[in-house]
């Protein structure tokens, strides 16, 4: 009987207990600012665990995107439920933060039960800062040459258009002295500078000229002439054999250094870049300029002569002007004569035209006998206006528009 009356006398104990514990847990409810997975703090109960004394207090609206607060609460091991003790406030497992975005801030699933009140974070998405990467430099060598657009000259409606071509169609680098340049791994790369080399014979390639010329026996047998190519890439130079595309020859010399086998001497060219509205130049004057005047000059002479013709060269421009040579492209000859400035080494006098720019419309009288394009001839006669040197009259056409 006795044991019976203290079990009587435990039970109310219990029950005091049992009150006293539920009284405590009202503090593990989910307030009004709690985040919506606030229930999780009281799944330590499962498997008798105990109830946590000082569980982590759900965080304010933590399941939009912020921080979770909750902490590891302090109570009883739940033996089956959210390992570590309850997880307050739906926050990731252990007190841990999830920044804008990634894990939902209801917290992962707890190993052995199920954490509700768990989604995905309004406010989270994609993380920011992430590196785009650079933007490549080239996608071929057109890319990275010196005038970097390559165009193709297309007709379209009778006029002339530039149309640029596709990335992997090769064009011609604008600055050859330089080098080609590549395109490696999206990036432009200097390409190497041409170098001087030996070629047999008394000739270079386009834009090498030969320094020098000799005699050798690896160009022929006994010996041949052997020329030492140099690239064309300074103002000015001398050249055996004449001048490369470019340049002009500012004047003329006899020297050994260009002497083929069995000679003596050779003729050496001084040459020049072009390049200004005018110069003198020994042999006639370049594409783009014409002739102003002639003379005779010791400069100018060649192997074996004393004096030789030079030209004073201008620039093509305006919409008229008086050339030695027959009027260029784009222009006409109003009147011929004869002109002590154009008269050549041992010559009195020679032709001079006057030259005027072929109009865009209207009729114009021309010393030739035919026309320039879109014109036609409507009549046709004789002048002493477009006499050469040495007869009185010279043929006269009237051009009108096609």
């Amino acid at each position: 009987m006795r044991p019976r009356r203290i079990t009587a006398l435990a039970l109310p104990a219990v029950v005091l207990y049992a009150c006293t514990a539920f009284e405590g847990a009202e503090d593990l409810l989910p307030g009004p600012d709690a985040g919506t997975g606030g229930d999780a703090s009281i799944e330590g109960i499962a498997g008798g665990g105990g109830f946590p004394t000082a569980g982590g207090t759900g965080g304010s609206d933590a399941a939009s995107g912020g921080t979770a607060s909750g902490g590891t609460a302090s109570g009883g091991t739940a033996s089956g439920g959210a390992s570590g003790g309850a997880v307050g406030g739906g926050g990731a497992p252990s007190g841990g933060t999830t920044s804008g975005g990634g894990a939902p801030s209801g917290g992962g699933a707890p190993s052995g039960g199920t954490t509700s009140g768990g989604g995905a974070p309004s406010g989270g998405g994609a993380p920011s800062g992430g590196s785009g990467g650079t933007v490549p430099q080239c996608f071929s060598p057109a890319d990275c040459n010196d005038n970097k657009v390559c165009t193709t000259d297309t007709c379209v409606g009778g006029a002339c258009q530039n149309t640029p071509v596709a990335n992997n169609t090769p064009c011609a680098d604008a600055n050859w002295c330089n080098g080609d340049e590549t395109c490696q791994n999206g990036n432009c790369t200097a390409g190497s500078a041409p170098s001087s080399f030996n070629q047999c014979g008394t000739s270079c390639p386009p834009n090498y000229y030969a320094g020098s010329l000799s005699c050798s026996a690896s160009c022929g047998s006994p010996t041949g002439p052997r020329a030492a190519c140099s690239p064309a890439c300074n103002p000015s130079f001398n050249a055996c054999s004449g001048c490369p595309s470019g340049y002009y020859e500012a004047s003329r010399s006899c020297s050994v250094s260009c002497a083929t086998c069995g000679s003596s001497t050779g003729q050496r060219a001084s040459c020049s870049q072009i390049s200004g509205p005018s110069f003198n130049a020994c042999g006639g004057c370049p594409s783009g300029y014409f002739t102003s005047s002639t003379s005779c000059s010791v400069s100018c002479a060649t192997c074996g002569a004393s004096t030789g013709e030079r030209a004073s060269c201008s620039q093509i421009a305006g919409s008229s002007f008086n050339s030695c040579d027959p009027c260029p492209a784009g222009y006409y000859a109003s009147s011929t004569s004869c002109s002590v400035s154009c008269a050549g080494c041992g010559a009195s006098t020679g032709q001079r035209y006057s030259c005027n720019q072929v109009p865009s419309g209207g009729t114009f009288n021309a010393c030739a006998t035919s026309c320039p394009a879109g014109y036609h001839v409507a009549s046709q006669t004789t002048t002493v206006s477009c006499a050469s040197c040495g007869a009185s009259t010279g043929t006269r056409v009237t051009c009108a528009p096609n």
